[in-house]
């Protein structure tokens, strides 16, 4: 695995209705918040090495939480992490509801498989 990009940078902050009709263009493919929501960063657990896998928990400063479940969120604003694995290239993403109706979608690394 290699580190491509680990620049965090901001792809949508808005209500969450909105974010559902938004595209967006990462390595010229267009993706959308459904293709990412669905991969939890704690699943990419069972498709790459551990090694790996705690590599970009350092890499994007990653809090591992245990409360009930196990989930994974970005430090410096709690938003859920989520990959989305894409033309050999591994996304990481950090989503969710920063303020009361007001949503927010981060790019937080990019990793060459």
């Amino acid at each position: 695995m290699i580190k491509l990009d680990t620049n965090k940078k901001q792809l949508f902050d808005g209500f969450e209705d909105d974010i559902f009709n938004k595209e967006f263009l990462l390595k010229e493919k267009k993706i959308n918040i459904k293709n990412i929501i669905n991969n939890k960063f704690k699943k990419l657990r069972e498709i790459i090495n551990e090694n790996d896998f705690t590599t970009i928990i350092k890499d994007l400063n990653i809090i591992k939480h245990n409360e009930l479940f196990e989930s994974y969120k970005s430090s410096d604003d709690s938003l859920q992490i989520y990959y989305l694995i894409n033309d050999n290239n591994l996304f990481v993403f950090s989503y969710g509801e920063f303020q009361p109706a007001r949503y927010q979608l981060y790019l937080e690394g990019i990793y060459s498989l």
